[in-house]
């Protein structure tokens, strides 16, 4: 059905291309358990043990189900944790074998000076060297369980007791190194992979933004009701300005970084409609817009605006001195003209004497 409506190459595209693909391996396999039960009915009642393993297949739509439902969040999280740290691993596999093979070369290299003879292999006395460091697997598996706690670390170095003192500093200098460097380091890596991978989580951020976002509206609702103390559904400017004398009040705004210092202001900033008074929807709403710190959108909103009122005042300002200048033209034409009026009198009243 998705099939059809999203089209066949809709389907294949987009970021659920892998689930999609998973629920198509399902889909068939489904197909073919169906196909082979009907065969076998018609066949005798023969069962084929093929396709009995198919079968299992169908647990895997538990997986699309861990990844809908908000209850497998937190099994979500810890499964692409550990698929996110497949490459961490790796490496830390490459560390750990360098360091085994450059210690487990020192103390084989050690244990095969010390045993030059083979009475002194047969001997008793030399069977837990021998066993722990006389060959160089072996001694790599001993550092190994030595630092995974697979066994004592004392129980070589009893061992190791034997040989000359440097090589006793140098196996506590191994497990020191190890346990207090190398596998805090590991551990960090690991931690850090797993904190990028849930923040790289879609389905997670949504959850969580989604679920902020309705704490916060229920916070906010919760203090508006502290507000109104007459319950009538809007607060005036002395509501808000008993309430914010409360300590707690005036605390909850700072930690949204609202300033209240300046009450009036805040509650005009609120106040959209002007009416002198706030509605439950303005103080979400203008909370929300009003908390926190400014942002780059902020400043590129603000700026936009500047550029257009300055657009505005500069068209207004050339409308104004277009109509002054007007004004001026017919000013000095109505001069001109009683001038000229003024002279043809003059050179009239001239003319009659002669």
């Amino acid at each position: 059905m998705r099939w059809v409506s999203d089209g066949f190459f809709e389907f294949w595209k987009g970021g659920d291309i892998g689930w999609n693909a998973l629920d198509t391996t399902v889909v068939l396999f489904g197909i073919v358990d169906l196909i082979s039960t009907m065969a076998s009915d018609a066949n005798s009642g023969g069962s084929f043990t093929v396709i009995r393993v198919i079968r299992v297949v169908r647990v895997v739509r538990v997986a699309r189900v861990i990844r809908v439902m908000k209850f497998f969040r937190e099994l979500r999280m810890m499964v692409l944790s550990i698929m996110s740290s497949f490459k961490n691993l790796t490496w830390v596999i490459l560390v750990l074998g360098m360091l085994f093979y450059v210690f487990a070369i020192s103390f084989t290299a050690a244990v095969s000076d010390f045993l030059e003879s083979s009475e002194m292999r047969n001997d008793p006395a030399n069977k837990e060297l021998i066993d722990a460091f006389g060959t160089l697997d072996k001694s790599i598996l001993s550092l190994y369980m030595c630092m995974s706690g697979g066994d004592d670390w004392s129980a070589c170095y009893n061992a190791l007791q034997v040989l000359p003192g440097l090589y006793s500093f140098l196996f506590l200098g191994f497990i020191t190194f190890a346990l207090f460097a190398v596998v805090n380091i590991v551990t960090g890596v690991f931690v850090e992979s797993a904190m990028q991978s849930s923040q790289a989580d879609r389905d997670s951020i949504v959850q969580d933004e989604i679920a902020a976002q309705k704490n916060y509206l229920k916070a906010m609702e919760t203090l508006f009701q502290e507000i109104d103390d007459d319950n009538s559904g809007h607060i005036t400017l002395e509501e808000f300005q008993g309430r914010l004398d409360d300590p707690r009040v005036a605390a909850y705004f700072n930690s949204l970084k609202l300033d209240v210092s300046d009450a009036p202001m805040l509650f005009r900033l609120l106040d959209e409609d002007n009416s002198n008074e706030v509605t439950c929807e303005e103080f979400v709403a203008g909370c929300q817009r009003l908390q926190g710190e400014s942002r780059s959108l902020d400043a590129k909103i603000m700026q936009h605006e500047v550029r257009s009122l300055k657009k505005s005042m500069d068209s207004l300002l050339q409308e104004i001195f277009r109509g002054d200048a007007g004004k001026l033209q017919d000013i000095q034409k109505e001069s001109d003209s009683r001038s000229d009026s003024k002279g043809s009198n003059s050179k009239d009243s001239g003319q009659k004497p002669a």
